[in-house]
């Protein structure tokens, strides 16, 4: 049987690099891995190549690029973001690429979206629904995984945290949901592994929940010294990080997310990284803060 060749969009940021992983180590089925990304001289680049990935150069902003890219791939793995460009960008990107793969006669598409797309009145929630809903109607195979938030979005409180400080506008007893990055890799994978029993799912994806207590006492266990939670005013963090990041704390504060992780391990036959797990894995080898 020949090998299926797979594009996989963002190779060298987190989500495509965790696919590029998870299909790399499946042993269920091989690939001819193929991964996108912007800049085919970056080191990240280079890395994915001694792996034996081939890397392609690609703009999501370039329909061409994205022609050639997509052409003679069986599976696209894609992701899409709003941080860069806006949430109309971000459609109008994960769109384009769409089109590329209709155009190509691309056999299957995972696409990775935002637990809630279609629940939450948020700008970076809606924009990846609205690729959805452009891929259902495009005549493409296709799954959707939903993640929610990254545990390795705490990284952007590293230093605080290792300081003895995790500070998020949740509100006390708010449990959030998160997923280690990954976990989506092996998701996509076991979608790409039989894609006859994932094409037309939908998949929202968690590994565990917790309140800011939880956390913090997940980074002081790892640690090995407290980490005391704070509680921001979200109005607070508003003026420091926009309308949209904290609208999406409000979200989280107000509804929030709604995985049941046991279930989902069930439906998928994963079992999925707890948080205490990731940190344990991430954080526990970490040097003392200097003022420790």
């Amino acid at each position: 049987m020949a090998q299926k060749k797979v594009l996989v969009t963002g190779a060298t940021g987190q989500q495509g690099g965790a696919v590029v992983d998870a299909l790399r180590s499946d042993a269920t089925a091989e690939y001819e891995l193929y991964g996108m990304t912007r800049d085919a001289d970056s080191d990240a680049a280079a890395a994915l190549a001694k792996r034996g990935v081939q890397v392609v150069e690609a703009n999501m902003n370039d329909r061409a690029s994205l022609d050639a890219a997509v052409e003679g791939m069986d599976y696209v793995f894609l992701v899409t973001t709003f941080f860069e460009e806006g949430p109309e960008m971000e459609t109008r990107q994960g769109t384009r690429m769409v089109d590329a793969c209709v155009a190509a006669d691309v056999e299957y598409l995972v696409y990775s979206s935002v637990a809630g797309a279609d629940r939450a009145p948020l700008a970076h929630f809606e924009s990846k629904r609205a690729v959805e809903e452009y891929i259902t109607a495009s005549g493409l195979e296709w799954t959707f995984v939903r993640p929610v938030f990254f545990m390795q979005n705490f990284e952007w409180q590293a230093d605080d945290i290792e300081r003895g400080t995790l500070a998020m506008p949740l509100a006390e007893d708010v449990s959030l949901a998160v997923v280690d990055v990954a976990d989506i890799g092996r998701l996509v994978a076991t979608a790409f592994d039989d894609p006859i029993r994932w094409a037309g799912e939908t998949v929202e994806l968690a590994g565990d929940e917790l309140t800011l207590e939880g956390f913090a006492a997940a980074f002081a266990d790892a640690l090995g010294h407290d980490v005391a939670a704070v509680h921001l005013d979200v109005d607070d963090y508003r003026a420091d990080a926009g309308d949209e990041l904290a609208d999406m704390y409000q979200w989280f504060n107000d509804q929030g997310y709604d995985v049941d992780v046991p279930a989902l391990s069930a439906r998928t036959g994963i079992d999925y990284t707890t948080f205490a797990a990731y940190v344990d894995a991430h954080w526990a080898s970490r040097p003392a803060p200097a003022s420790a």
